[in-house]
This record gives C-alpha cells, structure tokens and sequence, in this order.
C-alpha cells in the first residue's frame, strides 16, 4: 500500500474512531483525544494513540480497560461509517510521544523564562 494511500485511510479513521468516542456516555471515553492511528497489514490492524494531558497512570490503566470493554461498539461504530469488507482490529495505548513533547516544550519554556530574567 502506498504512503498517500495509507495515510488517508489513518486520517479517516481517526476522525470516525473520535466521533465514536464522543457518543459513548462515559466522560472518561468521550473526551479523550486521538493523537494518531497507526494502521499495520493494510486495513487490518489500527493502533489507536491517545492525548495524555491531565490522565494520571493510574487513570490511564482505568482507560484502557474501559476502551477494551467497549471495542465491540466502537468497531460497530466503523462499520457502519465505512464501506469497507472488514473492519480493522483495534488497540489502544496512549501517546509517549506526547508524553516527551510536553516535557521538552516546558523545558524550553523554562529556559526561555531563564534567558529574558538575566
């Protein structure tokens, strides 16, 4: 599959998998925020990546297990919304790379703090 080709096809489901979150009832699922999908063998596999920001370790297990108790619905949710043959076996994990992001901006900005007080 090519790069554009898969590209779109993450685009895609990103932006159905967020709307989907959105009409689940618990606040925790509904007002997370995808970071990023990463698809592996074409459409059959989807790695959802989460927004870190404000969730605890501990809130971010709670999560997870929430998110795996309510796949089924999610992957409902695709189905109806693609036209595709299958619909992709879903995962989720939050975004380490967020994570480090995060970090490094507020380093900087302390930095930045640093350098304009002397």
């Amino acid at each position: 599959m090519n790069n554009i080709k898969l590209l779109k096809i993450q685009s895609l489901l990103k932006e159905i998998l967020q709307e989907s979150l959105f009409t689940l009832s618990d606040t925790r699922l509904n007002s997370l925020s995808i970071t990023r999908v990463e698809c592996k063998g074409g459409k059959e596999y989807a790695k959802v990546f989460f927004d870190t920001t404000g969730i605890d370790e501990n809130e971010q297990k709670e999560i997870l297990k929430l998110l795996k108790k309510a796949n089924n619905f999610i992957r409902e949710q695709l189905q109806s919304s693609l036209d595709w043959y299958k619909t992709p076996n879903l995962s989720y994990e939050f975004d380490k790379e967020m994570q480090t992001l995060n970090r490094l901006d507020s380093i900087f900005k302390q930095i930045q703090k640093k350098d304009s007080n002397d």
